[in-house]
């Protein structure tokens, strides 16, 4: 397959410009290395490995990959209004707020081109070098994390879920204490018009038996992901990839001993080197691998981005970050979501979207 970034007008070299962070770890969006003592569920206990199957991330084809935006103040309101379902089967139904409504007015009315930010490195210390370019795009340059019970691997876990059809997988990441930040199709099935059920959070994941969860598997409380995700399906993917974010709150305080990654929006986003962490379906069950790829300004839009990091069914939900090299702190700047013959895409942290994240954070 041609790779993203051949199609690509040669960049120049990345700068070492900062992102600033917030300034409190226990705020929303900072990020936090937790305190590093040992860490079990006290609520599941019901995790079998081996039982689900990755969940293959939607294709976008030339047809749905650039559905047409929503223009309509009312119905992109409504789009981010928040729809969940808790463990014990009640339906959660929340309307956007204020704030969140006047972003997202303003999003609406924002240009549509990719941004023209400053330049930065970005490339995480911790996933090493050389590991640029393979859904899978030319030579396979994924590493496996060997150790998960380090931080940052420690807040980044195997998620999975029960279907009609049986268990399914992706990835996901701590954001909070008890937070997990995925994908919507990892929690929500058009093809079965319904919502997954048993979801389970098992960080550090490092094997295929119960014995290789270093910390267990962690039971939800409640799932939700946008309206918009739900209300605007079309038939096709394209119709509802700017809505592709979930959120998971478990029933357990996890973050507070394994860490969570930070989360930001950023305006000026131009060229920055992304980091995926998560559960490829082609590698052994239950094996957590890291990759980098170079994300540059021209693919980048108001809702997503795209870039040629390996993925594979199991990647869905991975978050995709930025290393700050002044914080030293792990910044998510969107959710690998769909693939397509050129490139993956992920689901930009935008304004709105951290809005709504925030809503739901704990």
């Amino acid at each position: 397959m041609t790779k993203l970034t051949n199609a690509m007008i040669a960049s120049a070299l990345l700068s070492t410009a900062m992102w600033a962070v917030p300034a409190f770890a226990a705020d929303p969006g900072s990020a936090s290395a937790g305190n590093g003592e040992s860490m079990r569920d006290v609520t599941s206990g019901d995790f079998t490995p081996g039982r689900a199957k990755p969940i293959a991330p939607p294709k976008l084809t030339d047809e749905d990959n650039r559905a047409a935006p929503l223009a309509d103040e009312a119905t992109a309101v409504k789009s981010y209004g928040i729809v969940g379902r808790s463990a014990d089967g009640k339906e959660i139904k929340i309307e956007p707020s204020e704030a969140l409504r006047e972003l997202i007015i303003k999003q609406l009315n924002a240009p549509a081109d990719g941004a023209d930010g400053a330049q930065r490195k970005t490339e995480d210390p911790d996933l090493g070098e050389g590991e640029a370019g393979r859904q899978v795009f030319g030579a396979d340059d994924r590493v496996q994390v060997k150790n998960t019970k380090t931080y940052p691997f420690s807040a980044i876990g195997y998620l999975e879920a029960k279907s009609k059809t049986g268990f399914g997988s992706c990835s996901a990441t701590l954001i909070g204490p008890r937070t997990v930040l995925t994908a919507a199709h990892c929690l929500y099935s058009h093809e079965d018009k319904d919502w997954l059920a048993d979801y389970l959070f098992v960080p550090g994941l490092n094997g295929s038996t119960a014995d290789d969860a270093p910390f267990g598997a962690f039971a939800y409380e409640s799932a939700y992901v946008l309206q918009g995700f739900i209300d605007n399906y079309q038939g096709y993917y394209g119709s509802v990839i700017p809505w592709d974010l979930g959120i998971v709150t478990l029933k357990q305080d996890v973050g507070t001993n394994l860490g969570w990654l930070g989360y930001a929006n950023y305006d000026d986003l131009g060229d920055f080197t992304a980091n995926l962490v998560g559960y490829p379906g082609d590698k052994p069950m239950g094996t957590m691998w890291k990759a980098s790829c170079e994300v540059h300004a021209e693919n980048i839009g108001p809702e997503y981005f795209q870039y040629d990091c390996d993925t594979f069914p199991g990647s869905s939900g991975s978050s995709v970050y930025a290393y700050d090299n002044s914080s030293k702190q792990r910044i998510i700047t969107g959710v690998n979501v769909a693939e397509s013959p050129d490139a993956n895409t992920a689901v930009r942290l935008n304004a709105a979207n951290i809005q709504w994240i925030n809503s739901l954070y704990k």
